[in-house]
């Protein structure tokens, strides 16, 4: 990749309209275009959490992300530029004031949002994006880095031969805090983790910004699933059947148990691959699923 690449994120904002999905398409006037919220990454900036920004930015409305769409690529004044794209669901807006960057936002049936854009790849991003049914996403998510096993038992701790206390480390309690950003662009309202303290650690920071609690489950953490890998099992089901959105945080020796008791529970093939448990940590499997009737939709995948 170019160093001088521009890198920005968009999404195609879906609400229901009394006749159907509506998306929202922006005008800016200094471009004399229509085309999708969409703008360029701050510095450090993933490119989820810059999706729900720009698009709060230029519609005034707050958003939870989908399926990711994929990338569009383009130059700019001779500059490349890429840009990720999510189907977006609408969940609150505030009043925004016309401006100079975008001057009016317009809600559009597929049709018209079609004949009103400017851009060939922007309508083919509604399509795909109406294509798709609204979703509520499962985050699987392993843990933070935590502090080394050996290094936990030779650190004097009162608790050192516990190995469900061993905490975090420094780079892992950084994770944790940028994670609280991440899964709030998908939108989780449940926390479930496994009682070891690394798990605990990794979805706080997010349940404090919610003003949730976070549901402990023994039989996610390692310890549990060793004792009872049926009860593990079991856990899984009652979670999907309670739908989302939430998320689970659990370990990496844990996940392969959970990634087969989930293919079982939502019907897949043991050959599809989407449900890959080899997550580095602070990584996560997103599941996003129907909103009424939980099947499986897509699953994409958020790096650490």
């Amino acid at each position: 990749m170019s160093a001088a690449q521009i890198e920005a994120a968009g999404a195609v904002l879906v609400r229901p309209g009394p006749h159907g999905p509506e998306v929202a398409v922006v005008h800016r006037p200094h471009r004399s275009d229509w085309s999708l919220p969409k703008g360029k990454l701050e510095p450090g900036e993933r490119h989820d959490v810059a999706a729900v920004r720009e698009t709060f930015e230029e519609t005034g409305v707050r958003c939870v992300l989908g399926p990711r769409l994929g990338h569009r690529s383009y130059k700019v004044d001779g500059v490349a530029k890429r840009v990720e794209y999510w189907r977006a669901t609408a969940v609150e807006a505030v009043d925004r004031e016309p401006d100079a960057e975008i001057d009016e936002i317009r809600w559009l049936r597929r049709k018209a949002a079609k004949a009103l854009l400017t851009y060939a790849d922007d309508r083919v991003l509604v399509d795909d994006a109406l294509a798709l049914p609204d979703t509520v996403v499962t985050v699987l998510l392993r843990h933070a880095e935590a502090t080394k096993r050996v290094a936990w038992r030779e650190s004097g701790d009162p608790l050192a031969d516990v190995d469900s206390a061993r905490p975090l480390n420094e780079h892992g309690v950084h994770q944790a805090h940028g994670l609280a950003e991440v899964l709030a662009t998908y939108g989780p309202r449940r926390i479930v983790s496994s009682d070891a303290r690394r798990c605990r650690a990794t979805v706080e920071p997010y349940a404090e910004a919610l003003g949730v609690a976070v549901h402990l489950e023994h039989a996610l953490s390692e310890e549990g699933c060793v004792e009872d890998p049926d009860a593990t099992r079991a856990v899984v089901g009652q979670l999907l059947e309670q739908r989302g959105p939430d998320v689970w945080c659990s370990h990496r020796p844990v996940l392969p148990l959970v990634v087969s008791a989930l293919g079982r529970g939502l019907g897949l093939d043991r050959r599809d691959g989407r449900l890959d448990p080899r997550l580095a940590p602070g990584e996560a499997l997103l599941l996003h699923r129907r909103a009424d009737d939980g099947s499986l939709v897509a699953v994409d995948r958020l790096d650490a």
